[in-house]
């Protein structure tokens, strides 16, 4: 192969990697391109024809990124080499002129000139060429997929475990003759993470804010299409096309409500607008109780349990958290705001826990903690909880002889021996190092005694008059015997004034406070009959608070009302003017609600009583007239209840003829019935004349006289 030749050939196949190599650019950029246009038209019209310049505008990017067109022959002498070793690294010497090789390099390309007649342009970029057909098809296919599956993706939310499934109305719009298609975008706020969808029907259902965007295809040229929207508001759709057989329109809603399609003058029927709101986060505080409070011996802190859920996502969420110390007017407030060790991230739900140390908030004995939950939602909606009340008992107050002399004490003298036994409980504590286990169990074992006469005392109240008797009577267990026994069934839920439970003077929420403080001192019995005083302490400090709590239930409190004059005017004191005394006049008001219902009445009458087919008189169809506008103002608020029979009344006035055949009159008859229940039940404002007092004295005193 001679140097002109070869020369020749190298030149070739030069241009055709080059052609290898913008083909696969090429291939890449129709993929980017196809996958971009199909991304981007779920969130907007984007037509399929932006493909070939956005491929365009990629393949030159890259060309002119890469460099490619800035090789030379050398450069493929190089890939010559990487790709062939038969060329035994001797490529560049092929490139070179037959004048400046030596000795050595001629013999050198005489060998390899053999091996460069094999060479070929597809080898050198089959890699290159090959992954860019993959990614071709690759992307050709996602796109299409892409396209495909926009029908289903109305129940796709992927950061959302609770889900809104927003499903299609399972009979279909009735469309207008002239209209051959319609294509409706949907597109919800940012804030819901939803995805657009596109639907080919008119009446829809979507997120609060979401913008709708309509394209209508009709199947000839027409001049102008409109939609109405709650009979009120009328937007023309614009052309997007020269021919006139293509109309669109974009518009944000944020109200439920109907509209109709006007073409050149012909009505559709009517269709929903149904927006669904976004409710604010719900929060369910599963523990503590609402009203808590920690006794003596109990760990100083509070365990939240904490439920929050959001239709559209979780933004944050903190505790308010307020400390109440002091008394009268000394009472302080200190706020805090506390955090969760929670990482909100739009999540629909969250369990949220956090234990409160409430000796790291700086309380004590007798302080009271109030705290709310506040949690805010995607759309930024703030919700906040009931407020809960978490109280350390003051056992220093407890142990106090204040209120022991005011109001009704029932057993007073048993306040003093429940304190007594505490007082006990401790002197043994703090004498236990001084004296010896025999002596200390018999200590506590006699407190227990104590405890036990205490807690039968108490029991008389609820007709315990001994041991055997705990609760009021003896636990009987069922006899099978009495199985369908009348007068056993009639026994378990009668009242009976020989029980002596049933027979106390107390109220039920007494009754079930002193149960509670019999089972308190139980469990302090318990607990020193075991030698155990310090266990028993918190049950004997608890069933002391019960005590004193029922004290405070026992009395009754009168609210110190005042009576504050308005400010009398010093300059028309004793002035004896009466110009602006005048006399009181009666004003009767006509209730509006009357009028509004009469019409909705009239009509109900019209369609029970005439269940015949027949045509209406002038007079029927003005009172269905009215009718319609009183019912289009329910549907506007409550598209899904009243459009339908809207529809119905309309379709009557329109046809001017009553047909039982086409006409759903009982779903009619019914919207009519609920608005009017609906309005009777709202307050109104009472129309009766004031009362004349003096008139109605002097009256009477003309007819005593006479």
């Amino acid at each position: 192969m001679g140097g002109f030749s070869r020369h020749s050939y190298l030149k070739s196949l030069h241009r055709q990697w080059l052609a290898y190599a913008l083909l696969s650019f090429l291939f890449i950029a129709i993929a980017i391109s196809a996958l971009f246009v199909s991304i981007i038209g779920r969130f907007t019209v984007l037509s399929i024809w932006c493909i070939i310049p956005l491929t365009f505008v990629i393949t030159s990017i890259t060309v002119l990124w890469s460099g490619i067109l800035k090789t030379s022959e050398k450069y493929l002498a190089r890939l010559l080499n990487q790709s062939y070793p038969e060329l035994e690294e001797s490529a560049e010497l092929l490139v070179k002129p037959n004048g400046s090789l030596n000795l050595l390099e001629r013999l050198q390309v005489s060998k390899i000139e053999q091996e460069l007649s094999y060479v070929s342009a597809s080898k050198l970029t089959a890699e290159r060429f090959g992954s860019a057909k993959v990614i071709l098809v690759v992307g050709l296919i996602l796109a299409l997929g892409i396209g495909q599956i926009k029908s289903f993706r109305i129940n796709v939310d992927p950061t959302s475990s609770t889900k809104i499934n927003i499903k299609q109305k399972a009979v279909p719009d009735k469309i207008l003759a002239g209209i051959k298609s319609i294509d409706l975008r949907i597109t919800p706020p940012v804030y819901t993470r939803r995805p657009v969808r596109n639907q080919s029907q008119f009446s829809v259902s979507a997120e609060e804010g979401s913008s709708l965007t309509w394209q209508i295809h009709t199947s000839q040229s027409v001049k102008s299409i409109r939609l109405i929207f709650n009979d009120k508001e009328i937007v023309p759709l614009r052309a997007i096309n020269k021919e006139g057989t293509r109309w669109a329109l974009t518009k944000t809603f944020s109200k439920s409500g109907f509209y109709q399609v006007d073409l050149e003058g012909t009505m559709s029927d009517l269709y929903k607008l149904e927006m669904i709101k976004d409710q604010p986060a719900a929060i369910r505080i599963i523990s503590p109780a609402q009203y808590s409070s920690i006794d003596f011996g109990e760990p100083q802190r509070t365990a939240l349990q904490i439920q929050v859920t959001d239709d559209f996502g979780v933004n944050d969420a903190f505790i308010s958290a307020t400390i109440s110390n002091g008394k009268g007017e000394g009472v302080k407030f200190k706020e805090q705001k506390l955090s969760f060790q929670q990482n909100f991230s739009g999540a629909a739900s969250y369990k949220l826990n956090k234990t409160i140390d409430l000796r790291g908030l700086g309380m004590i004995p007798g302080d009271e903690l109030y705290f709310y939950i506040q949690a805010r939602d995607s759309r930024l909606q703030v919700s906040r909880s009931d407020i809960y009340i978490v109280t350390i008992q003051d056992t220093a107050l407890l142990m106090s002889m204040d209120g022991m002399l005011g109001g009704i004490n029932l057993v007073p003298e048993y306040f003093r021996s429940q304190r007594q036994i505490i007082i006990d409980s401790e002197k043994l504590l703090r004498e236990r190092s001084t004296i010896s286990v025999q002596e200390f169990n018999s200590r506590s074992n006699n407190i227990g005694v104590d405890q036990k006469l205490l807690r039968l005392r108490y029991g008389k109240f609820l007709g315990e008059e001994n041991e055997t008797e705990i609760g009021g009577h003896k636990e009987e267990e069922s006899d099978p015997a009495d199985f369908g026994n009348p007068e056993a069934i009639i026994d378990a839920v009668s009242h009976k004034h020989d029980i002596a439970e049933d027979a106390t003077f107390f109220e039920p929420d007494l009754k079930a406070q002193l149960k509670a403080t019999l089972a308190e001192m139980w469990k302090s019995e318990l607990q020193l009959r075991l030698y155990k005083p310090v266990e028993a302490l918190p049950f004997e400090y608890k069933a002391l608070r019960l005590l004193k709590d029922l004290q405070q239930k026992s009395r009754v409190y009168v609210a110190k009302t005042s009576f504050k004059p308005p400010v009398i005017k010093a300059d028309k004191r004793l002035s004896g003017e009466l110009d602006k005394i005048i006399q009181p006049q009666a004003i009767r008001t006509v209730d509006s609600k009357a009028d509004v219902q009469n019409p909705l009445r009239l009509t109900a009458g019209i369609l029970a009583a005439n269940k015949k087919s027949r045509n209406l008189n002038a007079g029927e169809i003005l009172t269905l007239n009215e009718a319609s506008r009183i019912l289009a103002s329910s549907a506007a608020a409550q598209p899904g209840l009243y459009l339908g029979p809207l529809g119905t009344l309309r379709s009557i006035i329109r046809s001017g003829r009553l047909t039982t055949s086409s006409t759903n009159l009982d779903a009619l008859e019914a919207a009519f019935q609920k608005i009017i229940a609906r309005e009777s039940r709202s307050p109104q404002a009472k129309t009766a004349a004031p009362y004349n007092d003096l008139a109605t004295e002097y009256f009477n005193n003309l007819k005593r006289n006479k």
